[in-house]
């Protein structure tokens, strides 16, 4: 059945069953796994899949591909959902593994829910592009951000193995890599302390401010900050400058010396931020030229393609595949 998903849903599909055998071998995913796929589409990683792992649950939110899998179904080990995974279904409670060609649009919301749920796999394969990639895993491919800092307290992020174009219909304009996010056993930080360590990165990444000795200087005092600037080697470095272990040094710190009255000032930070953004209107675009205005239909305004570089780096609100768009009323 030859058929083409909408713009908002589309997708690079993987041409040749080889390529998967391929990456599945660079994997660690056994007979004795739990695997998810989300967008299997025709079925061209699920055809494998089924052959390596114990169980296969793929979550697809096209029906129409229900048909292309069909055949798959008659597998013992195989089951089809059809239900959209970033907004209703539900992560297994048993443990798991991730393996997919997800459609690059929704890479930054799939990988959101993977890594923030209590129910966190243990392992994470994606094919992805390498922009996004580098924007997951920070140094040494770019500047660490807020969401390359918050991955890096409780999952190790590589790239296995770049991909060529050629092995994808259609053929997508920019590289593609294989990625593989792999959980700690143990965290960096204590679980307990997880939820508001993130507040702290999320705070030190907003602010606005020159270095991240300036970030904090409503919560450190001034003595605070001087010796912080000296002890921990912070002096003028921004925060995307840090290493992950300056973090947790830095959060310890704040732990440790900063009492109950500042700390409100850092307490559900990362919320506040979610809550600003869906206030946003944003636009995003797939495989379209760069620089040329549209015109947004619905609204009547121009959509200028200009990306907002430099917003925040929230997890949740970051989309590597795609530019970014603002809204200006004429």
């Amino acid at each position: 059945m030859a058929f083409n998903r909408q713009v908002e849903h589309s997708q690079n599909f993987i041409c040749r069953p080889q390529l998967v055998r391929q990456l599945l071998e660079l994997s660690n995913i056994n007979s004795s796994d739990l695997v998810i796929e989300i967008g299997p589409g025709k079925g061209i990683i699920t055809r494998e899949l089924v052959k390596t792992a114990g169980r296969v649950i793929a979550i697809e939110r096209d029906r129409r591909f229900s048909e292309e899998l069909s055949e798959i179904n008659n597998s013992g080990n195989f089951q089809l959902v059809i239900n959209d995974f970033v907004v209703k279904w539900q992560l297994p409670r048993e443990d798991y593994k991730v393996f997919s060609n997800i459609p690059f649009n929704y890479t930054a919301d799939i990988v959101s829910k993977l890594t923030t749920s209590e129910r966190k796999p243990t392992d994470i394969y994606i094919i992805m592009q390498e922009s996004a990639a580098y924007r997951f895993i920070g140094a040494p491919y770019e500047k660490n951000s807020q969401i390359s800092t918050l991955l890096s307290v409780e999952f190790s992020v590589e790239i296995i193995q770049k991909i060529n174009r050629d092995y994808f219909e259609p053929r997508p304009n920019v590289n593609i890599v294989f990625v593989h996010f792999a959980k700690y056993a143990t965290p960096l930080i204590q679980k307990a302390n997880l939820e508001d360590f993130r507040d702290f990165v999320v705070y030190g990444y907003n602010q606005w401010s020159p270095t991240i000795i300036d970030a904090f200087r409503k919560v450190f005092t001034n003595k605070q900050r001087n010796l912080i600037a000296r002890n921990l080697k912070l002096a003028d470095l921004k925060p995307s400058d840090l290493t992950k272990e300056q973090w947790i040094d830095l959060y310890n710190t704040y732990v440790k010396h900063v009492g109950d009255d500042k700390k409100n000032l850092i307490h559900g930070s990362e919320k506040r931020l979610k809550q600003n953004q869906s206030k946003l209107t944003k636009q995003y675009r797939t495989r379209k030229p760069y620089g040329k205005p549209s015109t947004i239909l619905s609204q009547g305004k121009k959509c200028y393609e200009k990306p907002l570089l430099n917003c925040t780096n929230n997890i949740g609100d970051y989309q590597p595949s795609n530019r970014l768009y603002y809204t200006k009323r004429e």
